[in-house]
């Protein structure tokens, strides 16, 4: 899950996920808009646009929040309409949870599992075949095949939220039987007719580990076509930074990474100055539960079967919004040692926060913090 963050010139609060899921964390703050100062009056006085923002909450069940600067009003809706058709075409099309009318989505693949190939939208084989390339790059540790394992998960959170009297943790056996179905190689894909079939009928197919930061790619990509030039998109936490602050002098925006310990006197980790980015955050504080004592988190390692160990939260920064947030869940459930060789081999700028609040971060990661 992609963890909510503030931005400090042009900020949004907004709820997070790393994983798209049914449910919709009640943590959730409104968002909260900011005006940055222009660094003059002479420059205000020279501004042409204005800022203007919208917040969406029926997007892949989490808190979308829109912030561009636009000539007037009537621009702005042109940025929303197309903000919109785009964000709900990904939303219906990579749901693994919800059907939608006329729409083969991820859940119909799904429930189709053994019965024969599904005609999709291409969009789907080209967010597959993402899915299935990143899995080889990171051997097998982020597996589209373990929707099973994924979805036992879910429902023993959200049974246990529901009722904690009845609260409940899959046992190993369970989730090796779940894993007993994750072979990848049981997806077959033909893009010729753009069909996919889950051969294996006991198989599922979860994206949630990408498909919201490859949608909000997809989305990001639409805005730019569209002549969108200074925009901030955050989708539950993946944080598309398109443009230049045009209140600061050296263009930057402000962004401020919450601390994973949200009872700290310091709600930020780190504040850094970037733009023409993405900014992306996996974290274990948002979407959780706790039996006798013990927390267990959404993010799962596919070692283990397990919500991962290794830390309170992972933000990436990288230009490609889809492989920050690939990376930024694989990240969170790898030690540190090879979480840093793989960050170098990926050009990406990354914080750690472990589990007794240690931050460690990457050499481009420290020349990025303000």
């Amino acid at each position: 899950m992609k963890l909510r963050r503030i931005f400090l010139s042009l900020f949004l609060i907004a709820g997070l996920s790393s994983c798209q899921n049914k449910d919709t964390s009640d943590n959730v703050k409104e968002p909260v808009v900011e005006s940055g100062d222009p660094t003059s009056k002479e420059e205000a006085s020279k501004k042409t646009v204005e800022k203007f923002d919208k917040v969406y909450y029926n997007y892949f069940d989490t808190v979308t929040s829109f912030t561009a600067y636009a000539e007037n009003e009537e621009q702005f809706k042109e940025y929303t309409d197309i903000l919109e058709t785009e964000l709900e075409k990904y939303h219906e099309l990579f749901n693994s949870y919800y059907d939608f009318d006329g729409v083969n989505n991820i859940k119909t693949i799904n429930d189709n599992a053994g019965k024969g190939p599904v005609e999709v939208d291409p969009a789907i084989i080209d967010l597959i075949e993402y899915s299935l390339d990143f899995d080889k790059k990171t051997d097998g540790k982020i597996n589209i095949g373990l929707g099973n394992v994924i979805k036992m998960w879910h429902d023993a959170r959200e049974e246990s939220l529901d009722d904690e009297s009845k609260a409940w943790v899959p046992t190993k056996e369970q989730l090796e039987e779940a894993a007993s179905h994750s072979d990848v190689s049981q997806i077959k894909i033909d893009k010729e007719n753009s069909t996919v079939e889950i051969l294996d009928p006991d198989m599922s197919i979860d994206v949630g580990a990408i498909g919201k930061g490859f949608a909000t790619k997809k989305v990001e990509e639409a805005l730019r076509k569209n002549h969108v030039s200074t925009a901030i998109l955050s989708v539950g936490g993946d944080d598309a930074i398109i443009g230049e602050n045009p209140n600061k002098e050296n263009g930057k925006w402000r962004i401020a990474i919450q601390n994973p310990d949200l009872k700290a006197e310091n709600p930020y980790s780190s504040v850094v100055a970037v733009n023409n980015t993405a900014v992306v955050t996996s974290g274990d504080y948002q979407r959780f539960y706790e039996v006798d004592g013990k927390r267990y988190h959404h993010i799962i390692d596919s070692d283990t079967l397990f919500p991962s160990d290794y830390f309170r939260s992972v933000t990436v920064i990288l230009n490609d919004i889809a492989l920050a947030d690939a990376l930024s869940t694989y990240l969170f459930t790898v030690d540190l040692e090879k979480g840093m060789e793989v960050a170098k081999e990926f050009d990406a700028e990354v914080l750690w926060i472990d589990k007794d609040g240690n931050l460690f971060k990457t050499e481009g990661y420290e020349k990025l913090e303000d």
